[in-house]
């Protein structure tokens, strides 16, 4: 008769507000278990429900039930920020075997959009398992996402330590999700986060114009390494080049290319604009990087060296006194044998 979220500050007294329970379990005690006689015929066991909800009025207890308890609040009875703050726990600390059951709180319905977003962000960010960071990553950019959150996971995916490992498979990703739309954003803006990715990746997408283009590493290292005119001459020769390539290997060397005057940084801006729209450039990039893993490795067993014995050999004293050491393989005799007649 009483809610199961209500608190202990609604009109309806309850046993949980009577005594200050922070939290409720339907079917579970609210008080200790009395001890019982032994010859006393043992009640029937309860049987309470898997999940929980947070009763008490107290914000901080709130908080404190939630943080606590994280895997078994049902996140349907409570309010936004509470679930908001539910996920960001959860997102840190879920274990990669409790994903699909975790999972279906979401796909039942039981939280709201935002707290689904907000998991799969604090995940991506702050899990320390890394299949579930891209999984994660994957997940949050399969919807359209806004231009603050889209911005704060480009920066998080270009700088964050934990993307060290993983940094050119969560560039691809995000790449992917701006030639295919899902960043709310001017086309600017997407221009923007599209080469700054790139930038992110120059390495592999150098290791990409090497393999294609062998010329490559002459322009870019005679960009780099001219100043004043010369190195706006360089950077025009490149320019030019890198417009009659095709898209993957001219936009892979137009990311690798570095500007010091500003006639030079206009003349790379410039090309980038003339090379092809958005979505092109993010999808030729995204082919350039590898392909996340989302399988685990197999252990590499290593097979432990066997000790040689060392083979005895034995030494026999000659007649000066100096030890002599025997062949290791002696050759046979053979014995003739005579046949009797």
């Amino acid at each position: 008769f009483v809610p199961k979220a209500s608190t202990h500050n609604d009109r309806v007294i309850s046993l949980h507000s009577l005594l200050d329970a922070d939290f409720y379990r339907e079917g579970a005690r609210v008080t200790p278990a009395p001890r019982r006689r032994q010859q006393r015929r043992a009640r029937r066991k309860l049987s309470p429900v898997p999940w929980l909800v947070p009763v008490t009025p107290d914000v901080a207890r709130r908080l404190a039930v939630i943080q606590r308890e994280w895997q078994r609040i049902d996140p349907k009875y409570l309010d936004e920020d509470e679930q908001r703050f539910w996920a960001t726990i959860a997102g840190r600390q879920i274990r990669f075997d409790q994903r699909i059951e975790f999972a279906r709180k979401f796909v039942e319905g039981r939280a709201s959009k935002g707290a689904l977003e907000q998991f799969l962000s604090s995940c991506a960010a702050e899990n320390p398992n890394r299949r579930l960071r891209i999984t994660a990553l994957l997940d949050r950019v399969a919807t359209p996402v806004e231009r603050a959150d889209f911005d704060d996971l480009v920066t998080l995916v270009t700088q964050a330590p934990t993307w060290e490992k993983d940094r050119s498979a969560g560039i691809r990703v995000l790449l992917r999700a701006i030639a295919e739309g899902k960043a709310a954003a001017p086309e600017q803006i997407l221009a923007r986060w599209t080469w700054k990715l790139a930038r992110a990746t120059r390495k592999v997408q150098d290791r990409r114009v090497s393999t294609e283009f062998p010329e490559a590493k002459r322009l870019l290292g005679a960009a780099a390494n001219s100043r004043g005119y010369r190195h706006e001459e360089n950077v025009n020769r490149l320019v030019q080049v890198a417009i009659t390539m095709p898209m993957a290997v001219g936009a892979a060397l137009l990311a690798s290319a570095d500007g010091y005057t500003p006639r030079a940084n206009a003349a790379l801006d410039k090309a980038r604009e003339e090379l092809g729209t958005i979505d092109e450039i993010a999808t030729a990039l995204a082919d350039n990087l590898p392909a996340p893993k989302l399988t685990a490795r197999k252990s590499r067993r290593r097979r432990r060296k066997r000790k040689g014995q060392p083979q005895a050999q034995a030494a026999q004293p000659s007649a000066d006194g100096n030890s002599t050491v025997a062949p290791a393989v002696s050759e046979p005799v053979e014995d003739a044998a005579e046949d009797a007649a």
